[in-house]
């Protein structure tokens, strides 16, 4: 198929604000899909296998997304040498959404105090799970508008390895909405809490920008 039409990164973030979940796929997912590994894993059929399904069938009440392909974008060409490989294993039938969301590197129109505050919506006020590595920037960006935030720790390296573990612990603290930032393995978990009933971001690295934004001072609040 050719590349796809591909909603924005405002529309995407309009369509999670109504309680959709995402999950995001780059480079580095696109590896994985064709089987090979990256920088934290070795190649795993099984995580190769979950990908490509995420991507060609997702839950209903999972958003996939990919890069916009957007010239104005200042990564453009750079995404350009993915564009073919990518439209091999998409479907026609999924109406795919931004990826970039969580990049600036690639969207910097999301930059903006008002975006992040969209962004920070998802999580104000409710009882958060959090997947991430301890150190993780995206936790005290949390931590300052939640009403509760359960943080489950990660590992550095082979994640997947312990995705059935994260999904019942997160089954287990029943959030209103589940963050996660662990590599291509959030792809798969926001996918699988989908159909769990639970609302479930894959944030990436997005905790860097949105605590510039946020929390000007960068301080940690607990």
């Amino acid at each position: 198929m050719t590349y796809p039409e591909v909603r924005s990164e405002y529309e995407t973030v309009a369509e999670l604000l109504k309680g959709k979940s995402i999950a995001r796929f780059g480079d580095g997912e696109l590896k994985i899909v064709y089987g090979a590994g990256y920088v934290r894993a070795e190649p795993n059929e099984a995580l190769t296998h979950e990908l490509r399904k995420v991507l060609q069938k997702p839950h209903p009440n999972c958003l996939v997304g990919i890069p916009t392909m957007d010239r104005e974008g200042p990564k453009y060409d750079n995404w350009l040498r993915h564009k073919r490989r990518f439209s091999r294993v998409l479907s026609k039938n999924v109406q795919y959404y931004s990826a970039f969301i969580s990049r600036p590197d690639s969207a910097p129109w999301i930059m903006t105090h008002s975006f992040a505050l969209e962004m920070q919506q998802l999580w104000e006020g409710k009882n958060v799970a959090v997947i991430c590595e301890p150190d993780n920037s995206i936790l005290p960006v949390i931590k300052m508008s939640a009403l509760d935030v359960a943080h489950i720790e990660c590992p550095h390296r082979e994640a997947y390895f312990h995705i059935d573990d994260f999904q019942d612990a997160i089954i287990r603290y029943s959030p209103d909405i589940a963050i996660l930032s662990i590599g291509p393995t959030a792809s798969c978990l926001a996918n699988r809490l989908a159909g769990d009933g639970i609302q479930a971001i894959d944030i990436g690295s997005a905790g860097g920008f949105l605590r510039k934004i946020l929390m000007p001072s960068n301080k940690s609040r607990k």
